[in-house]
């Protein structure tokens, strides 16, 4: 039983001691990246190489079994060789060493074929171009010792949603004849305010400012009620509030409005406050001797009556 237990316990100490030695590396990799700007490029050069060559060695010394169980000490590896790859960009492109000269390269292949440029020639720069190439060292595989397992895609079924009926009220009888009569009193009264209003606005051709049209100059309480009863108008689309000339204006709507209202399901009621001074402005600046709206005042609300 000892035995096993000694070889797991060195397997164990050797991958710790790899993983130390590969962040290492790396931290002689960045210490390399702050030197690109001020060193030599050939320095940063053997600086990679050395690192390229430490980490082909620590490779090699990984078996198969040992990157299958590490693959993290596989990805450091990686990291490694990725970073000396910047490191050399950085290092190129600090001494322009990555840009070259038309006439120079046009004048080198000119040397090996010639001025005729004949078809043997250029097989005598194809044979050193061959020999120019070669394979590169270092080819880490992350994934060579994994077997790829493709995940099912599981595809969830919706269900349909039942449209539930919108269950309406149940119709109920009045409470009192006298509210259904009250009812039928207020609707009456909007009614013949409405068609006062379409006659005003047919005689002056225009809209009617909001503040002459509510403004009783005998009664201050039925300036307030007038006002109160247009806002049901306009709760139920059958007036519009408009801005003109910056004055505030009432007037019937139009039949698109009215269809827009109905699409609409906001329950748009508009009521302005209207205090003694406003009303008192009113009459002057419209010079009032008597309402525009001629409204019966006679017909009590519900809350008056017992």
């Amino acid at each position: 039983m000892e035995q096993p237990n000694s070889d797991a316990l060195n397997k164990s100490r050797t991958v710790l001691e790899r993983r130390k030695r590969y962040q290492e590396l790396i931290d002689l990799g960045h210490d390399l990246a702050l030197r690109t700007q001020t060193e030599n490029a050939v320095d940063i050069f053997q600086g990679v190489s050395s690192i390229l060559m430490q980490t082909d060695s620590l490779m090699q010394q990984g078996i198969e079994y040992e990157r299958m169980e590490n693959a993290s000490e596989v990805s450091m590896n990686v990291q490694v060789v990725k970073m000396s790859h910047d490191l050399v960009g950085a290092a190129l492109q600090k001494n322009e060493c990555s840009q070259f000269s038309d006439e120079e390269l046009t004048a080198a292949i000119i040397s090996i074929i010639g001025e005729s440029g004949a078809h043997s020639q250029w097989e005598q720069i194809g044979n050193v171009g061959v020999k120019a190439f070669r394979m590169s060292k270092h080819s880490p595989c992350m994934l060579g010792t994994f077997e790829f397992q493709p995940v099912p895609v599981e595809r969830s079924v919706k269900e349909r949603r039942r449209r539930q009926r919108q269950e309406l009220g149940e119709a109920r009888k009045p409470e009192t004849v006298h509210k259904l009569n009250q009812e039928e009193a207020d609707a009456r009264k909007l009614q013949d305010i409405m068609e006062q209003l379409k006659n005003l606005c047919e005689q002056r051709g225009k809209s009617i400012p909001y503040f002459e049209l509510v403004t009783d100059p005998e009664d201050f309480m039925c300036s307030v009620d007038t006002a109160f009863q247009i806002s049901f108008l306009i709760r139920d689309g059958a007036v519009a509030l408009e801005t003109v000339a910056g004055v505030l204006s009432v007037r019937p709507t139009t039949e698109g409005e009215k269809k827009q209202n109905k699409r609409n399901d906001d329950n748009i009621q508009a009521i302005l406050s209207l205090n003694f001074k406003q009303w008192q402005g009113a009459i002057k600046q419209y010079r009032m001797k008597r309402p525009l709206l001629a409204i019966d005042r006679d017909v009590l609300d519900a809350t008056q009556t017992t």
